[in-house]
């Protein structure tokens, strides 16, 4: 049977593709910029496009609402932070060393005040419970990467059978977001310091128990 030629998109369609990907990128750092400025509450279509400078019907056109605007706004920011981290979380070898990066991940955030923008949107999920899960979702492959991470590091540990992998991902990971939603609320910003260095000479405990003889001979004896 005979097949039609592949038609390469026009000039015309590719410039517009671009166009919309540049609005697009637009109304998202014009999102993220009101989200730290005025908070949820502040977070009107009006206000992204005087940001922004554009026309407001440019957000529903693009995203449907304000509130797919400000979802797709913290999307964008979680991927650019994780495509910054990443490599550093794959040479990541012991778990002291996972707790240095997260904390090198808090002090970036801090100087860029993302976590304002996750704080703002958690609260405005409150509001608007449907934006809860899909706000969920978008930390998944932060989850999923330290999971990865953790079960790369723990792979010749004895007794690794009985360690769950997910549970002890889930357990930093809310531990992290604690720590950078309090951070967000202390006018002083030194508490999270104090408590990474804990986080560190736990983690250098937990690695050495790990890696004791002792654990492997209970490990033969299960």
């Amino acid at each position: 049977m005979a097949t039609s030629p592949r038609t390469e998109p026009s000039d015309t369609t590719r410039r517009g593709n671009t166009s919309g990907d540049e609005t697009k990128a637009k109304i998202l750092d014009a999102t993220l910029v009101t989200l730290k400025a005025d908070g949820i509450v502040g977070t009107s279509a009006r206000a992204i496009a005087k940001t922004g400078d554009f026309n407001q019907a440019l957000i529903f056109y693009h995203f449907g609402s304000v509130d797919d605007a400000v979802l797709g706004a913290v999307a964008s920011m979680s991927q650019r932070r994780l495509a910054e981290h990443k490599p550093k979380l794959d040479r990541v070898t012991s778990l002291p060393e996972l707790i240095t990066v997260a904390r090198e991940l808090h002090e970036g955030d801090v100087a860029e005040n993302n976590m304002t923008v996750f704080a703002q949107a958690f609260a405005g999920a409150t509001a608007k419970p449907e934006l809860g899960p899909k706000l969920y979702d978008e930390l998944r492959p932060w989850r999923d990467l330290v999971t990865q991470t953790i079960d790369r590091v723990l792979a010749d540990v004895p007794m690794r059978s009985v360690i769950d992998t997910e549970q002890i991902s889930q357990i930093i990971s809310a531990l992290f977001l604690g720590i950078e939603l309090m951070d967000d609320l202390d006018p002083a910003a030194t508490d999270a310091d104090g408590l990474f260095d804990t986080l560190e000479g736990l983690a250098r405990i937990l690695d050495l128990l790990l890696k004791s003889p002792a654990l492997a001979v209970l490990a033969g004896d299960a």
